[in-house]
């Protein structure tokens, strides 16, 4: 790979899987108990990242009967920049029974609480959509015991912001952070990572009821499938490489530090 810089969201000019592959195995096991004893909060910047990036502890959660709390901070809209807007709204249509299909082909069980912020708003308006954020996540946070969130430098500023302010949220009511990586993956450098992985853990997918949490995540991705198929003459928004990342048998989290 040359040294040019990578765009942290063109997901067809990143790291392959198999560059993580030593660094992920290096890592420590997930200290129990995972899932964690909830209530347990995820914030999600757009429909599916949940999955990618901890599809299968939600799952694992919903087994050990744990309540699961999703804010979904978009409704994805902007995944196709170049529909109409009627054609916007239609997505946001199929992307809502998308995640329907989704939690169902994962065994996952969550209370989904819709805050519809315009899609990329944080890198167009940030401080009202951080504030519109901040509103909407606060009244879910009550009595919660942990939050998972996206690394508050993953590269996408919907998912940065996130991070920002489920962070500062959490911090004023004493909730541990947990933080997963989505698109880090793609630009970081496995030779050199800026991901922390200094604090960084491994949950391990074997398990869960039938058909094994790996597989149970990968059917809830499969139902994706306005992001993982060409349409309209388009490559993918989530092409099969970009993919394989949430393909491993493992997903890696970010401990409170």
């Amino acid at each position: 790979m040359n040294d040019a810089p990578i765009d942290p969201v063109d997901p067809e000019a990143g790291r392959s899987v198999d560059e993580w592959d030593d660094v992920v195995a290096g890592l420590p096991g997930m200290p129990d108990p995972w899932p964690p004893r909830g209530p347990v909060v995820l914030v999600a910047p757009h429909p599916d990242d949940e999955l990618l990036g901890a599809g299968a502890t939600l799952a694992a959660a919903s087994d050990a009967g744990t309540e699961v709390r999703v804010v979904a901070a978009t409704d994805g809209e902007m995944s196709h920049p170049h529909l109409s807007a009627d054609g916007r709204a239609d997505l946001v249509t199929r992307r809502l029974a998308e995640t329907v299909a989704a939690y169902a082909g994962a065994g996952i069980r969550a209370d989904r609480v819709r805050l519809s912020l315009p899609d990329g708003g944080a890198a167009t308006s940030g401080a009202s959509w951080e504030a519109g954020l901040a509103q909407g996540l606060a009244p879910v946070l009550v009595d919660v015991a942990t939050c998972l969130v996206p690394w508050a430098h993953d590269g996408h500023p919907d998912h940065d912001a996130c991070g920002r302010v489920a962070r500062l949220l959490c911090a004023d009511r004493g909730i541990p952070v947990v933080e997963f990586p989505v698109w880090s993956w793609n630009w970081d450098d496995p030779a050199s990572p800026r991901i922390p992985f200094g604090r960084a853990v491994r949950f391990d997918l074997a398990g869960g009821r039938a058909g094994g949490l790996h597989a149970r995540k990968q059917a809830g991705l499969a139902a994706y499938a306005s992001q993982i198929e060409p349409e309209d003459g388009n490559r993918p928004v989530l092409p099969a490489g970009f993919l394989a990342h949430f393909t491993r048998p493992a997903e890696v989290f970010l401990l409170p530090g």
